[in-house]
């Protein structure tokens, strides 16, 4: 047999032996920056020869191994239920307000889920049909797991692009240490005074009770409904059997915290995607002369929502500011005189603009993406928080030295101009930068490597449960022996009951008189 042939044989039977396993992805959480960071992940798992089943709030065109469950007009939705409130951040900035509001955001958007033609898609599928693996965006979306008994319960992997939420302690077992893990609805840092470390324990209880009692049980009654089983399992205990949990967080970057070995970080495995900047975009850095300013509040915070004040004066602000040019992503500039050192634009390649070396500040809303995109390439930040973890990612930035942050409600023309004489002024925050960038780059392997890795081994060995805490399956007065303190506590109260007893003198003892 000729090289040739052997050769070509050995590539048929290579081929004729490809398993390529069916995996269905739940995107959960209605954010184009979700979409963007669960994308990296459902696309290297294609290319890698895997047939994926894709739940998303993105137009996508579904092609073979591929498809995609695609929930038309749902931000229109989402955006009508929450017109009210559209621009009035306030609430968000006390913790108790910001965690109910982020409860009550996933309500919301859980209810409309519940409601969409792609989710009935997904239940008309034959129920023999075989998924070798589940993986559910964690953030919300918990009645979704119905369909890991739907489908014959596969091995779950559980991920989220929101960093370590604060619940994930109820998928793997990660210890809450309130005394120096700052809630992420709050400001702190890890060196607490007394009375913050007090709060900060409030701010974890209250958050937990509220999931717990207030929207797991809701959870629950749509998974009921929806999947029309009242004897099903809770919703939960399906979130328990996570077999693997994948963080958005880095040891560089994020506040410490101990995880067990079944809770891998993979923060920034985004940064690395594909981006192409418009020629109009890259000549207009280059004529810079100082570099550029990047002006962007992401997928979810629109510039328009700070008002037409705010607008106004931030536009003269940067024109004030000759020597650079600000980009300033922006979906409406209607009736906006751009000075020439100014470019709007309503979608802005990020992360190829700070990956270029003339951009020398980021002013951002304190979404994680950005600022690990920021931190990838050593740009330093202006963070204005709105809501939910972004006062606590912002509040990392400044522990770090590469930042300020401004309270959203603070915001306009002489904050911003302060915060941007001081960033651009001082070399400092830019060495700061490219510290943390060093710390940020160099590890074993990429990112999106490392969760692809771990996410083909759960299908190859069917679930990882030699890295699951045992105390999955223990009740909690079992995992913190408060069975065994009450055990020692009723044997101490019996040995002083029984000392009581008997070190009383006998009755009339004590006043009898002593005989001379």
């Amino acid at each position: 047999m000729t090289t040739q042939r052997w050769i070509a044989l050995t590539l048929a039977l290579a081929i004729c032996n490809v398993h390529a396993e069916n995996i269905l992805f739940l995107q959960t959480t209605p954010s184009k920056s979700h979409h963007i960071w669960n994308r990296q992940i459902f696309d290297r798992l294609y290319e890698n020869g895997h047939n994926l089943t894709i739940l998303s709030f993105e137009q996508e065109t579904s092609v073979p191994g591929k498809t995609f469950l695609v929930m038309d007009g749902y931000y229109a939705k989402m955006m009508a239920a929450f017109a009210d409130s559209a621009g009035d951040f306030s609430s968000y900035e006390h913790a108790y307000g910001n965690i109910m509001n982020v409860y009550q955001y996933y309500k919301v958007a859980s209810g409309l889920l519940e409601e969409e033609d792609a989710i009935q898609r997904l239940l008309a599928y034959p129920r023999t049909f075989r998924f070798d693996l589940v993986i559910h965006d964690f953030t919300m979306g918990q009645w979704l797991l119905g369909f890991l008994e739907h489908f014959h319960n596969p091995p779950l992997v559980s991920i989220s692009p929101y960093n370590i939420p604060s619940y994930t302690q109820y998928l793997a077992d990660v210890p809450v240490y309130t005394t120096y893990l700052p809630h992420p609805a709050s400001s702190f840092g890890t060196r607490m005074t007394f009375v913050e470390r007090v709060q900060n324990t409030l701010y974890w209880w209250f958050d937990m009770l509220y999931r717990q009692q207030v929207y797991m049980p809701q959870e629950q009654q749509r998974l009921v409904r929806v999947f029309e089983g009242a004897n099903r399992t809770h919703v939960k205990l399906l979130e328990r059997r996570s077999e693997l949990v994948l963080v958005n967080s880095d040891p560089a970057l994020d506040f410490y915290q101990l995880l067990p070995p079944n809770v891998v970080q993979v923060g920034g495995l985004h940064i690395k995607r594909a981006e192409e900047m418009p020629p109009m975009m890259s000549q207009f850095i280059a004529r810079a002369n100082k570099g550029v300013v990047l002006f962007s509040f992401g997928t979810n915070v629109q510039s328009e929502m700070l008002g037409a004040e705010v607008n106004r004066q931030l536009l003269e602000l940067f024109a004030s500011m000759p020597d650079y040019g600000f980009i300033w992503k922006h979906a409406n500039a209607d009736g906006l005189i751009m000075p020439p050192n100014v470019l709007m634009a309503p979608w802005v390649p990020q992360s190829a603009v700070l990956a270029n070396g003339r951009t020398k500040l980021l002013v951002s809303h304190g979404g994680l993406l950005s600022l690990q995109e920021a931190a990838w390439n050593g740009v330093p930040v202006i963070g204005v928080p709105f809501f939910a973890d972004q006062f606590s990612n912002v509040r990392r930035i400044e522990q770090a030295g590469i930042g300020i942050g401004i309270p959203s409600t603070q915001l306009n023309a002489v904050t911003l101009k302060e915060a941007m004489d001081t960033i651009l002024s001082d070399s400092s925050y830019r060495a700061r930068g490219k510290e943390l960038s060093y710390r940020f780059r160099t590890q074993p392997e990429p990112p999106l490597e490392r969760a692809i890795f771990w996410i083909e081994k759960t299908i190859a060995n069917k679930g990882l449960r030699y890295l699951r805490s045992p105390t999955r399956s223990m009740a909690p007065y079992q995992v913190y022996g408060l069975d065994m303190v009450g055990v020692v506590l009723l044997i101490a109260l019996g040995y002083y009951l029984i000392f009581k007893r008997h070190s009383k003198p006998p009755t009339g003892e004590a006043s009898k008189p002593k005989s001379d």
